[in-house]
């Protein structure tokens, strides 16, 4: 009996640790039904300092743990599937870094009718944020515009609809959620609208457009009408060794406490050849805040720009490292005192999957 358990778990961490050699594994096969496991972590270590009105006021430097994710995936068959990915994170409680666990996924996807619509249900990407990771291929060192500036939520718990359609000509997405993200997936008093319409007229071409409506979990009730709507459009361009893209963005969001912003990007990669590539991402936001870095009450407009670049570096498939510098500034007009506050990063970003 001993001999029995040692063989089967001498196989099972056989098949656990040989696929991350192979870049991906599934851990179980019966016909139709496949269970697949897969991870990926991003680690960066960076100085960082914080400025204001160009005086610095802080500098960390040191090792950080951005993401880790391990991801579990069940296929029934052909046409339906469910995944489940929990996240690691750094997390800010009383001034004191915490490592916390929490669930990113856990959807189940059916096939209505073939690739034309597709279903679904649970804690899932909403349309717009992984879909614009998966083209800029640095999520690692950078998340993208809507990401960053808190326009929008990478998850949401809620029920979506996905599909291509004229033999992959274009491309849908539209989510109902929550709103809350998948930080706050508790119900309020109304669901959240979100999808993306993209266009792909040619090989390597992608025109997509995005709407945003809703209360962001915020609205319960008998409160106020809080409410956030939002449209960006992206257009890139790209093949197997690079991809250049430009966004606009115009997000009215009372949730956020921005009246209106207007945010422009654009970003790009290129490989160079010997497992070498270069990156580089430019954003400007111009807002009118309720409330700017000082606090204040009122009407202030806000100016925000962020830029980074770097140089990538792939020994081996699943592995890249990347030697970069990131610059975020945001000023306020209006003000003498505490007009601009600035970050400035420099360091090396790593992803490793798989």
């Amino acid at each position: 009996m001993k001999a029995t358990i040692k063989t089967i778990a001498a196989l099972a961490m056989l098949a656990f640790s040989a696929p991350a050699i192979a870049g991906g594994v599934s851990v179980y096969d019966d016909g139709d039904s496949k269970l697949k496991l897969g991870a990926k972590v991003f680690l960066d270590g960076t100085q960082k300092e914080t400025l204001t009105d160009g005086i610095t006021t802080d500098r960390t430097r040191g090792f950080n743990l951005g993401r880790a994710y391990l991801t579990a995936k069940y296929y029934f068959n052909s046409d339906w599937m469910m995944r489940i990915t929990t996240d690691v994170q750094q997390e800010t409680v009383l001034a004191h870094k915490k490592t916390n666990v929490f669930l990113k996924y856990a959807y189940l996807e059916g096939k209505l009718y073939g690739d034309a619509a597709v279903m679904r249900l649970g804690v899932s990407h909403n349309p717009w944020i992984d879909y614009e990771q998966g083209l800029w291929k640095h999520r690692y060192m950078s998340k993208v515009t809507t990401d960053t500036f808190k326009y929008d939520d990478s998850a949401d718990i809620g029920v979506g609809l996905k599909g291509k359609l004229m033999d992959g000509l274009v491309k849908y997405w539209v989510v109902g959620v929550n709103g809350g993200g998948y930080g706050n997936l508790a119900q309020s008093n109304a669901i959240d609208y979100k999808a993306r319409l993209g266009l792909y007229p040619i090989k390597g071409l992608t025109i997509d457009v995005g709407y945003n409506t809703g209360f962001r979990g915020k609205k319960t009730f008998g409160t106020g009408k809080l409410k956030q709507t939002m449209t960006q459009v992206m257009i890139s361009y790209g093949t197997h060794d690079f991809r250049v893209g430009g966004n606009w963005i115009n997000n009215k969001d009372k949730v956020k406490k921005l009246i209106e912003a207007n945010t422009y990007a654009v970003w790009g990669w290129a490989k160079l050849g010997a497992g070498f590539g270069a990156v580089a991402r430019w954003e400007q936001e111009k807002a009118f805040a309720i409330n700017a870095l000082t606090g204040v009450s009122g009407n202030i407009e806000q100016k925000r720009v962020r830029y980074l670049f770097g140089l990538d570096y792939a020994p081996v498939k699943h592995i890249v490292f990347t030697l970069g510098y990131i610059d975020d500034k945001t000023t306020t007009a209006k003000f003498t005192v505490g007009k601009s506050a600035e970050t400035k990063q420099i360091g090396v970003w790593t992803q490793y999957k798989y």
